[in-house]
């Protein structure tokens, strides 16, 4: 072929033609490439080059670089530099909290005793570090208590459309980070509580030296410690490790104590649960171990009540939560117990720390069956195992001894007193929690006194939460949870105005909904009730209950509010009593459980309440009417003062009448021995499992006085 051919030009220039790159689909496919590794900071984006068209000859440099010189090869923009940074508590968090919070949340201001206190300290990340939630930080508690959307003794600090405030968003958003701020990448989510790299919170990288910059490395931060953003792959957790898997505490143990103790403290409503939270991690941690299941939170009754299900209290932490993700995680990880005290658990580093070797974590053994729960509450019970078709079964149960000095007036040391034994509760009682289905179980095995089968009907999208029961039942009547009532200021055993044991056969279907800090629930219930022997007889709410075989039906509710500290109950109910009479009872209860944060007001509980029984109707069978129509009435008042959580000082007093036919407390035309009222003082004692008190009573007659003051010292052991 010859190279004057036209032929062969044409044919040489297809081939250039066909073999060249096209330069804008190459540059746009490039330029993609290039933004899309930059957006994910996989590698720093290529240096910007002036590209200079039939110039310089293929090979020669451009002017720009020929002055360069070998040993200096172009510097590299990091591929975080366009992204802006994540702020850091330190340097952009704390000086808002500071202004707008320390005045009170100060080590002398008036939040000085509140679980938040900026105290100038490293201290002050972790103890912030509570109060945020990165999965959905605008729903964290501290920035909704500073801006007033929820309870806050010191109202509104911060407003939603404030620079400060969405330097404090950011700073959760971006995984709350402790300071020196960082770009997004390399900065790990940070969950209260969760266990963080050692390297977290330590300096900036350290900054390369003089002699690698003259030796052509490039000028690039060099960490002092691997890290997952710059030193590649790193080993997948094990069990081995104790840094793989979140430990009890301090991040289970202080979410558990900061949203339960309301209720579960050693002296909240709760304190007679199977779970109670002490202070004490380890203490905690005995309470909290028979409630899961490790490796299996969605099998744990504790991560089961804490997202709501069949718990009184309704939802605890909603679903995506922190809180919740980390109990979630602590469970499935296998539930390991307390971390021994480290340097690095008490302050922030402040220089690169030295890699330790790893450390086995060797998860805290469950306590043996029969050990006693820690102070101020009951234990969570011996659990007896799962079994086929029972599931998981466990016994619990209350005994005490009681020495009673009896039959007197006015002080135990007169002539005509009496010693007595006594033994009130024996109890015990056969629990079934099953973590496969929703029937429960609760049995008083000695003497039968309740039974109870529980099912949960509703399901995990429903915005209430619904549970029944049937068989002998305990009425939900009154503020108590159990059945200790207090009305006419004698409780338990001495009570004389309801059951004693208010048990009866029957159904009850229990509502729960939380609307933010407001808890409400609802009882409703169909129970035999009671029975008149004789049209003209008054009745007496202790004893006469309607034998099944003659059964009235009895039907009630309970509408409760909880909001803070503060409970608030309505309880009516309603009789046929036969011969054509009706039963109305009502009662009105009001509890405000240590306020904590409120200095003073943080060591006492109060408690109140008011009932009235109306008797009326029977006109058409002969008998009812104005003079026929009467009442009962009983009242209650007790204040306890809690100088720590294993001791408690009580005053109670309450005043009870019965058959008043006039006035709406008290018919001083028709006083008996019966009615009268009751003053209590004492001090309880309680620890792992054991509790004493010393209590003396006044009984106080309206008239005829009878010698019936007593003193009662009490011995008792829950399991």
């Amino acid at each position: 072929m010859r190279v004057t051919d036209p032929g062969t030009w044409t044919l040489l220039a297809c081939a250039l033609v066909l073999s060249a790159p096209g330069p804008t689909r190459a540059q746009s496919q490039e330029e993609q490439r290039r933004r899309l590794q930059e957006r994910l900071g996989i590698k720093p984006p290529p240096a910007q080059q002036v590209p200079d068209v039939g110039v310089a000859a293929p090979g020669t440099p451009s002017p720009t670089e020929a002055t360069r010189t070998p040993a200096a090869p172009p510097a590299r923009t990091p591929a975080v530099a366009s992204r802006p940074r994540v702020p850091g508590f330190a340097e952009d968090a704390r000086p808002i909290l500071e202004k707008a919070c320390g005045n009170c949340h100060g080590p002398e201001g008036m939040a000085s005793r509140s679980r938040w206190v900026l105290r100038g300290e490293p201290a002050d990340y972790e103890a912030t570090l509570r109060f945020v939630q990165p999965a959905t930080a605008a729903q964290s508690p501290l920035l909704k208590k500073g801006t007033g959307t929820t309870l806050h003794g010191g109202k509104k600090v911060l407003a939603v459309e404030s620079a400060e405030y969405a330097t404090l968003l950011r700073w959760i958003e971006g995984g709350a980070p402790p300071g020196k701020a960082r770009s997004a990448p390399a900065m790990a989510a940070t969950v209260p509580g969760a266990s963080r790299p050692a390297h977290v919170g330590t300096s900036a990288p350290s900054a390369p030296s003089p002699a690698a910059t003259a030796s052509g490395v490039a000028a690039s931060p060099v960490p002092s410690a691997p890290s997952s953003a710059s030193a590649g792959p790193q080993p997948t957790a094990s069990s081995d490790d104790a840094s793989a898997a979140p430990r009890f505490a301090p991040g289970v143990h202080e979410a558990l104590l900061a949203d339960c103790s309301s209720c579960h403290a050693s002296d909240g409503m709760a304190a007679a649960s199977r779970y109670v939270t002490h202070p004490d991690p380890e203490q905690h941690l005995r309470s909290v171990t028979p409630l899961v299941v490790p490796g299996a939170a969605a099998n744990s009754l504790l991560y089961q009540r804490a997202r709501g299900e069949a718990h009184p209290g309704g939802e605890v932490w909603a679903p995506g939560s922190a809180q919740l993700a980390l109990l979630a995680q602590w469970i499935d990880a296998g539930a390991t117990g307390t971390p021994p005290p480290t340097a690095e658990n008490t302050a922030v580093a402040t220089a690169p720390p030295v890699p330790a070797a790893p450390v086995p974590a060797v998860a805290t053994p469950a306590p043996p069956a029969a050990a006693p729960h820690g102070p101020g509450g009951p234990h969570a019970g011996v659990p007896l195992g799962t079994f086929p078709g029972l599931g998981s079964l466990s016994l619990n149960g209350r005994f005490d001894l009681n020495y009673e000095r009896v039959n007197y007036n006015d002080h135990p040391f007169k002539s005509e007193g009496e010693s007595a034994l006594r033994s009130y509760h024996h109890f015990l009682f056969l629990t079934r929690q099953s973590a496969e289905d929703p029937v429960t179980l609760s049995l008083e095995v000695l003497s039968l006194q309740f039974w109870e089968v529980g099912f949960h009907i509703s399901g995990p999208s429903w915005p209430v939460k619904v549970f029944a029961k049937g068989g002998k039942v305990l009425v939900p009547f009154g503020g108590d949870p159990l059945f200790h009532h207090s009305y006419g200021g004698l409780a338990g055993f001495d009570q004389r105005v309801l059951p004693v044991v208010f048990a009866r056969e029957g159904l009850t279907v229990n509502v729960e909904r939380r609307l933010g800090p407001l808890a409400l629930s609802g009882d409703a219930y169909v129970i035999s009730g009671y029975r008149l022997k004789r049209a003209d007889a008054v009745l007496n709410l202790q004893s006469d209950l309607a034998p099944l075989e003659d059964t009235r039906l009895g039907v009630g509710a309970r509408l409760g509010a909880a909001w803070g500290p503060i409970n608030l109950w309505y309880s009516p109910y309603f009789n046929s009593l036969g011969f054509g009479r009706r039963l109305f009872l009502q009662a009105l209860d009001v509890a405000v459980w240590r306020p904590r944060g409120l200095p003073v007001l943080e060591h006492f509980s109060l408690g109140a309440g008011l009932l009235r029984a109306d008797v009326s109707g029977g006109e058409a069978e002969g008998y009812g009417g104005p003079g026929a129509d009467y009442y009962h009435f009983a009242s209650y008042l007790q204040l306890r003062y809690h100088p720590t959580d294993w001791l408690y000082l009580q005053y109670r007093q309450g005043l009870r009448t019965f058959g008043n036919r006039r006035g709406l407390i008290l018919d001083s035309n028709a006083l008996t021995r019966e009615d009268g009222s009751s003053h209590n003082v004492g001090v309880m004692v309680r620890w792992r499992g054991l509790s004493a008190g010393l209590f003396q009573f006044w009984n106080l007659e309206k008239t005829d006085e009878t010698p019936d003051d007593f003193t009662r010292l009490v011995v008792a052991y829950e399991f």
